[in-house]
């Protein structure tokens, strides 16, 4: 687990660095002329790009090396910034973010194959835990240091901060991070499957189960960036308390990542998936129905507590029961299906929100909540471990 903290250290500067920008982005985009339809596509081409990219790009990392992949999308965090201050029109975002969209495909799924390949069969619950607890702490952190910057040093302060958090991920990566050893067994289990079988046979829809865990991550993402602050103004919600339910949804994940993954290896991987998928359902349900804002963050606290509980179990589940040489491929596939959440969620809340309102929306988002946490029914355990 030592050799991942600088990977982790990494995601995590790397994450805190494109989330400062977040407060100040839709505005930054309209003031260059964006409409709101304009700044949809603004935002969701970066989705859209991860969709296509991220699992070409992985299997790229099987056969030429995973570290100077990630190294190249590093890069694209750090040049990003420069090249959003000098955008003199809205049109000049869709392809800077379109190559900030591609940089996230050499970076996310290449981080999770490097996480697998270093952690034994023993310990990989625990280490998704820590990477997805990376990850959320930072975007809960990122938009309160960037809204605070923007406040007391202008409009590019956050811009120029997250340039400079890119190369530090770079710098970490490039001198900490060692590219691993060509790996030449399947996995550490003993699955029936032909040589250099992507899914283990008998594993398909566990792993279909597993990747709509993330999926589900993607549209609550969605959720978050498209109906919260309209959901929270009509509960008479403040910006800051918005900020503040971040805050909570943010770390609740963080921190339950890191235990649930501990405790996704030493016990039921398929029960912990069932019981965070339900978690999550639950709280959507009520959401509808909470007024004041302590049950509001309290909701997504439970929220973050079910992401917390069925991630890092989905994450190791997939290590378990897939072709160790096609890592980057297989986590490819499984960002792939967080970023099809990410760019489906805002659809689904802006046309259920059109048609019933933000409770409708809430509703919308209630029902695939429940249709997930039965397909995590389906979900099969690994059995018995050896490590590679």
């Amino acid at each position: 687990m030592r050799e991942l903290y600088p990977l982790y250290l990494a995601v995590f500067v790397a994450v805190l660095g494109f989330s400062l920008v977040a407060p100040i982005f839709p505005a930054y985009a309209m003031n260059l002329g964006a409409s709101y339809t304009m700044l949809g596509v603004i935002v969701s081409i970066y989705g859209a790009v991860q969709l296509i990219t991220q699992v070409p790009v992985g299997r790229l990392s099987d056969r030429t090396g995973r570290k100077r992949i990630m190294l190249l999308g590093l890069a694209a965090f750090t040049i990003l910034p420069p090249l959003y201050i000098h955008a003199d029109n809205a049109y000049f975002l869709l392809a800077v973010r379109s190559l900030g969209g591609l940089g996230a495909s050499a970076v996310w799924p290449i981080a999770m194959a490097l996480i697998v390949d270093r952690a034994d069969s023993k310990s990989r619950g625990a280490a998704m835990g820590w990477y997805n607890a990376s990850f959320f702490s930072a975007l809960a952190l990122g938009p309160l240091m960037g809204g605070y910057l923007y406040e007391q040093l202008g409009l590019y302060a956050p811009f120029y901060l997250w340039s400079l958090l890119g190369a530090a991920s770079l710098i970490i990566v490039y001198w900490q991070v060692a590219e691993p050893e060509k790996i030449r067994l399947q996995v550490g289990l003993d699955l029936p499957r032909k040589e250099g079988q992507l899914i283990a046979t008998g594993y398909g829809v566990t792993f279909l189960a597993c990747c709509s865990v993330v999926l589900w991550s993607g549209v609550v993402g969605g959720f978050n960036f498209t109906m919260l602050p309209s959901f929270a103004a009509g509960l008479g919600f403040t910006a800051t308390d918005v900020g503040l339910i971040y805050l909570v949804y943010g770390g609740s994940t963080a921190l339950f990542n890191i235990y649930f993954g501990r405790q996704s290896d030493r016990g039921s991987r398929r029960w912990l998936i069932f019981a965070g998928c339900l978690a999550g359902a639950v709280c959507f349900a009520m959401l509808d129905a909470a007024e004041s804002l302590s049950l509001v963050a309290l909701l997504f606290a439970g929220l973050g507590m079910g992401l917390g509980m069925a991630g890092p179990a989905a994450a190791a589940l997939i290590a378990d029961t897939t072709c160790a040489e096609r890592r980057g491929e297989v986590y490819g596939i499984f960002n792939t299906s967080r970023m099809a959440g990410v760019v489906a969620g805002p659809l689904l809340a802006g046309v259920a929100a059109d048609m019933h309102g933000v409770g409708g929306a809430v509703a919308v988002f209630a029902v695939l909540a429940a249709v997930i946490t039965l397909a995590a029914l389906l979900v099969k355990d690994s059995g018995e471990t050896m490590p590679i």
